[in-house]
């Protein structure tokens, strides 16, 4: 799980830096983006397994949705990296309290923390 906590002592800690703060949205925003393209990636898979296209459009269109989502997913793994880095050099928690790599388990369990972030970001809003 991401420490909500220590994200929020970044935006309080740089509230007065719009470079910084812009910087910050955007990298909670990729959280957002990389879960975006992980469903659409699945949504291709189920409708392109639908039978609707034929095998070499299909698998065309798979390609792409998985490469676009492999992006993403090296961007959250990255930008998690980040955040820490911000968080150790302000003295406070990690944001991310795992082995933040592009390595198999490390990168599922990365993007599992910034799913239940979102999750409860979503449970939770006001």
């Amino acid at each position: 799980m991401l420490n909500r906590e220590s994200i929020r002592k970044l935006l309080l800690l740089y509230r007065d830096d719009p470079t910084t703060m812009q910087f910050l949205e955007e990298i909670l925003e990729s959280f957002e983006a990389y879960h975006n393209a992980v469903f659409k990636e699945q949504i291709g898979r189920m409708l392109c397994g639908s039978g609707a296209e034929d095998a070499e459009a299909y698998r065309d269109r798979i390609v792409s949705l998985d490469r676009t989502r492999t992006i993403h997913h090296n961007s959250v793994i990255a930008n998690v990296g980040i955040l820490n880095r911000l968080a150790e050099k302000a003295g406070i928690p990690p944001v991310y309290d795992g082995v933040v790599s592009e390595e198999r388990p490390y990168r599922r369990e990365v993007a599992n923390a910034v799913f239940a972030y979102l999750e409860e970001i979503i449970r939770n809003r006001t």
